[in-house]
């Protein structure tokens, strides 16, 4: 998550939505599913930020005040918010160094993971097949005791492109507080990875 996000906004929001409307303004991605943006970070330097092209599921939308906060697309239930949705997608976009492979992405980012929550079940589940002929999404659930916003989570990871044909990590995490609520959500979270 992007710490300082908050306090940045208003220093980069004149900047951010020039940006913003640029790109909204340009001519549709074509192939392009990533988006590259410039804001403000650390030590008043441009650091980039990447956004995956992306439509909610069905009576789901974008929290656009949480994805700014936290520095991940945020999506909620329609009719809650990133404060009181039982469950909540986010998406994450990371740059693809060196041509890395998919799986020593997942097993370094969930080393990490495991890391920072000792306590953490990881648990590899069917991969999710994608449209457009992508290679499938690596899917895997977590359980998390220790962390009680997201105790259970189901945690996708693919891999995406820009328009310049520049290749990016894709990870999107359902996750909430009850086994119960992940269960409910699965069918939308499973029908947005196989539409992106």
């Amino acid at each position: 998550m992007a710490v300082g996000w908050h306090m940045q906004s208003c220093i980069a929001s004149a900047f951010g939505t020039v940006l913003v409307a640029l790109v909204a303004a340009a001519p549709g991605p074509a192939q392009a599913e990533v988006l590259k943006f410039m804001r403000v970070c650390a030590g008043q330097k441009l650091c980039p930020f990447y956004e995956l092209v992306l439509k909610p599921p069905p009576n789901w939308i974008q929290d656009q005040a949480a994805t700014k906060q936290n520095g991940v697309q945020v999506m909620v239930p329609r009719g809650k918010n990133f404060g009181n949705a039982p469950a909540l997608m986010y998406v994450k976009i990371s740059s693809r160094q060196d041509n890395q492979p998919l799986e020593e992405f997942v097993r370094n980012s969930q080393q990490r993971w495991r890391e920072s929550v000792g306590d953490t079940k990881i648990e590899r589940i069917a991969d999710i097949d994608r449209s457009g002929g992508q290679p499938a999404y690596l899917s895997y659930r977590y359980e998390n005791p220790s962390q009680p916003q997201q105790r259970f989570e189901a945690v996708a990871f693919g891999i995406d492109r820009d328009k310049e044909g520049n290749d990016f990590f894709v990870m999107v995490a359902l996750t909430g507080r009850h086994k119960a609520e992940i269960d409910r959500a699965m069918a939308a979270y499973t029908a947005f990875l196989k539409a992106h």
